[in-house]
């Protein structure tokens, strides 16, 4: 599989060259992703989003109606590929779980891998439908206009790092022992979005970066939280299901995981607030937090 992890760039590297590597990045695993490879839809994903985040640092005018159209392609096709992330993830911590060889658990673990069965044969279909001609038209006129040097860059990264640090600053402000849900995920996307903006500069400037490490170790300790929420809202939708027909097995089976999938989500967020307060709520202390085994 190819990867579609950034490395250290030569010194010369300008903003065309730059976006040209991430274009190219992305449709190398395009192929594989619509014939189903689990993770070429990941790392498609992955390689679409980290073309966003370039295109808006790098793109000669972002704003202007090529460039909006083009972020408006790319949003689409992350969220195809995406659709079926979530299960993918969610199959591994239910089966994880310390749970009785019952008739229940046995058929929740099964509708659950059915639901993601279903989740990626969705996702290959939306990837087939999309309309790809104009946006790699759009790209390549993107790529040929762009003369964005070091000021502008610069200049951008300030705006993007103030709002996106302001955002998280929101979300996990100061003496909330437990932030919700939403308030989680929205501090994870911001931090995937300085991650990947870090990524762009160190890519710029042909130099490694701290600061993206950092901020993919948050992305990721916040992204183990959701994934456990995103797993709690399937179990609880199945559970209304069997219970509404008669069916205590499956629906009783569906409450007790809900109940491990919950305290284990408490924990990780009790963990990550507790580091975060330990680190002085800074994003530049955001080794402290540990690292996790991935990031998406």
């Amino acid at each position: 599989m190819e990867s579609v992890e950034p490395t250290v760039a030569p010194k010369d590297l300008r903003a065309g060259r730059l976006l040209t590597r991430r274009v190219r990045e992305m449709f190398r695993v395009y192929p594989k992703a619509l014939v189903g490879e689990v993770e070429a839809v990941h790392d498609l994903r992955v390689a679409a989003r980290r073309l966003r985040a370039a295109l808006g640092l790098l793109a000669e005018n972002p704003e202007g109606r090529r460039a909006r159209r083009a972020d408006k392609a790319l949003r689409d096709l992350a969220r195809a590929a995406g659709r079926g992330r979530d299960l993918d993830v969610g199959v591994e911590i239910l089966e994880g779980l310390p749970a009785a060889a019952s008739e229940g658990n046995v058929r929740l673990r099964r509708a659950l891998s059915a639901s993601r069965s279903r989740a990626r044969f969705l996702s290959r279909e939306a990837l087939l439908d999309l309309e790809l001609a104009h946006l790699r038209r759009d790209l390549r006129a993107l790529v040929a206009a762009t003369r964005v040097d070091r000021p502008v860059l610069a200049g951008r990264l300030d705006a993007l790092r103030l709002r996106e640090q302001s955002n998280i600053d929101r979300d996990l402000s100061t003496g909330r022992a437990r932030p919700k849900p939403e308030q989680l995920h929205s501090a994870r996307r911001a931090a995937r979005r300085l991650r990947y903006a870090a990524e762009v500069e160190a890519l710029f400037d042909g130099a490694e970066s701290d600061s993206a490490e950092r901020f993919r170790k948050m992305q990721s300790r916040l992204g183990d939280i959701q994934d456990r929420h995103v797993l709690s809202a399937w179990l609880a939708h199945r559970q209304q299901r069997a219970a509404a027909r008669g069916d205590l097995a499956l629906a009783s089976a569906a409450a007790r995981a809900i109940s491990r999938v919950k305290r284990d989500a408490a924990r990780l967020t009790g963990e990550f607030v507790r580091a975060r307060a330990g680190a002085g709520n800074s994003g530049s202390s955001l080794p402290s937090l540990g690292d996790p085994t991935s990031a998406r």
